[in-house]
């Protein structure tokens, strides 16, 4: 056996740290254990006996003394190392002096044994090695006192001891030494072996916290999730319900949070929502609740309040804390967000709807303009709920063909003739007549029906275009819209193409109109179908001119060829009209020093059309000259227009 394996054969393990705490309840238990066993022993062995033989008695006494010594030091050194030291020589003190006598030396040999593999229930060498050396003192105090011929009590120590030489002495001192060395290796491995389980544990108890942890909270920013959420919700409800309290249900959403994310990446995204966790967080009450509950979306419960007015400065405290400039890994952002108020139990009484309201309320800030909050109503929610009956009922009518294109002519100002028309879809509702697109065309782009809705569009303009080559009008474009949902789609270029392709058209009489803020997202993903459709040779116009974020690069960096200057514009002009209208004839100009065609929507009189041809406008369309009209009464319209004859196709 190597020096190695010696050593760590006889080398105890230190209980750590993360084990004394259970390491101390097993000696607390254990000394326990052992004083019922010492009372039991001292009860059977020395009481009983000490009846049945008169000349014992002094072994009961004795006895009662080791066992209310032990007793007493429990009160104090209940736990310790002293304690289980103390309990060893009380163990050897009854195997050796009392119950030898009426034991031969074989018997009790064997009860010492007996004693020290009971001590080992201490998980502690102490005990053991500590009752092993009393034995070794015993036998050897004795044997001296027995050659010494000394009496005790007025009577030989031989009584007390079975008289025996010191070669028996020796040999038993040596068998003791191996048991408790035994044994002590037993303790080792039950050391190790307690370590072991309670490093286990503790990385189970661990894990399992870990666990309900995260099952509990956002692993972004540590916030209660919605599971969480709904949890401290209903005993919230209940303590409402109990002190006739409200709480408020907030909805926030980022505003433009997508926007950091593509342009600056999701790892400065991540960490401004961990940023505006921790803001929230500093900013309610204790007994309030900030969760995530998804993307950019948080909610905070203000809780326990009875006036309604009670809780509009801490909901104008929160929009203020995100017009702070947030500097997030060296990024200087400036924020806002929009807010959605429910309350408990004025709108509902059920978490659910508390919470779905509460999501109404912050879709109604967004489309107000955003950056700001807006209380759930009951006229919202009729809203809500006819809008949700418009979009389930826009997938039977398109099932069922209500949807219609009508068509408003494009007039070149000079000759008056149309040289083409932009398509406008209708819904022909079977029950309520025809619908403008302004009641469903925001349903359909928030639900994405508009990508269905969408393509369907492009396909009937390209036919409306082929029967009208076959119909001799081969030099009539016709136009129609793509809203920003339709750009966010992949597979946009590819309806388009397939459509021109489709249909045998030439590709120049089709025309898109898009909105500047088709252009403000996913800039670089448009340029790029953009160019691609511009490469089919289908005519690509901007529509509503100067009410968005009009840039100069656009115009420049973009395919444009046409510019549609908005009706609020042409609204603005008057009978008496001079040159006042600056914006107006800004973008004219513009146009035309762009080499771009300009086109005015919304002429509804004649002195708007001449003021538009006075600045040099070529086109226009509006009431004026029609409004949209069916395919057929179009047909009518450039019959009577005598658009076939003389019309170049080129002029937009």
């Amino acid at each position: 056996m190597s020096h190695t394996t010696l050593e760590n054969l006889f080398r105890f393990p230190k209980v750590p740290e993360f084990a004394q705490k259970n390491f101390t309840e097993h000696f607390l238990h254990a000394d326990k254990v052992m004083l019922v066993l010492i009372v039991m022993q001292w009860v059977i062995a020395t009481f009983i006996t000490s009846i049945s033989y008169g000349t014992y008695l002094y072994g009961f006494v004795g006895g009662g003394l080791i066992t209310l010594v032990l007793l007493l030091a429990y009160r104090t050194f209940k736990g310790t190392q002293v304690m289980r030291a103390l309990v060893g020589v009380g163990m050897m003190l009854f195997s050796l002096i009392y119950i030898q006598q009426h034991l031969g030396r074989i018997e009790m040999h064997f009860h010492v044994f007996i004693a020290l593999a009971i001590l080992s229930l201490y998980k502690d060498i102490v005990p053991i090695f500590v009752a092993a050396i009393t034995t070794i003192l015993h036998h050897g105090v004795f044997n001296f006192l027995q050659l010494s011929e000394v009496s005790l009590f007025g009577m030989p120590v031989m009584v007390f001891n079975y008289g025996c030489g010191m070669d028996i002495v020796i040999l038993h001192g040596i068998f003791v030494v191996a048991e408790a060395l035994v044994i002590g290796y037993i303790v080792k491995l039950q050391i190790e072996y307690g370590v072991e389980l309670n490093r286990s544990e503790n990385q189970v108890l661990g894990l399992n916290e870990e666990l309900s942890f995260t099952s509990l909270h956002d692993s972004l920013t540590g916030l209660p999730n919605r599971h969480n959420l709904y949890t401290q919700l209903r005993l919230m409800v209940a303590n409402a319900n109990r002190y006739d309290r409200k709480f408020a249900v907030l909805f926030l959403d980022l505003d433009h949070f997508k926007n950091i994310n593509d342009t600056l990446g999701h790892n400065v995204g991540d960490a401004l929502l961990k940023a505006v966790a921790r803001k929230l967080k500093s900013i309610i009450r204790e007994n309030d609740i900030v969760a995530r509950i998804g993307g950019d979306e948080f909610i905070i419960i203000l809780n326990d309040f009875t006036d309604t007015g009670a809780i509009e400065p801490v909901i104008s405290k929160i929009l203020d804390m995100f017009h702070k400039e947030w500097n997030i890994q060296n990024h200087f952002l400036r924020l806002s967000t929009s807010i959605g108020v429910a309350i408990y139990p004025d709108d509902s009484k059920e978490i659910n709807e508390l919470m779905k309201y509460a999501d109404i309320a912050m879709y109604k800030a967004k489309t107000e303009g955003r950056d700001q909050f807006s209380f759930f109503t009951a006229t919202l929610n009729a809203k809500v709920h006819e809008e949700v009956d418009i979009a389930n009922d826009m997938h039977r009518a398109f099932n069922a063909n209500e949807f219609e294109l009508y068509y408003q002519p494009k007039i070149h100002i000079e000759s008056g003739k149309i040289i083409g028309a932009e398509a406008l879809i209708r819904w022909n509702h079977y029950e309520k007549g025809l619908i403008p697109p302004d009641h469903f065309i925001h349903i359909a782009e928030n639900t994405g029906f508009i990508l269905k809705l969408g393509k369907w569009v492009i396909e009937e303009t390209v036919r409306a275009i082929k029967r009208l080559s076959e119909s001799g009008y081969e030099d009539i474009h016709i136009s129609c819209n793509v809203s920003t949902r339709q750009f966010q789609n992949i597979n946009l270029y590819a309806d388009i193409e397939n459509a021109v392709h489709d249909s045998g058209i030439d590709a120049k009489l089709l025309a898109i109109e898009i909105t500047e803020s088709v252009m403000l997202e996913y800039l670089e993903v448009t340029l790029e179908v953009l160019k691609k459709i511009k490469n089919l040779g289908v005519h690509i116009c901007m529509d509503d001119f100067g009410t968005g974020y009009s840039s100069l690069s656009y115009l420049r960096h973009f395919p444009i060829d046409s510019l549609k200057i908005d009706k609020s514009f042409v609204d603005d002009i008057t009978h008496n009209s001079t040159n006042e209208h600056i914006l107006l004839n800004t973008i004219i100009a513009m146009g035309q020093t762009l080499n771009l065609k300009v086109v005015a929507e919304g002429v509804e009189e004649m002195y708007q059309m001449e003021y538009l041809r006075d600045r040099g406008c070529e086109f226009y369309q509006g009431y004026y000259f029609s409004k949209p009209i069916p395919e057929k009464f179009f047909f009518d319209l450039l019959l009577k227009n005598c658009a076939s004859s003389g019309t170049d196709r080129d002029l937009i």
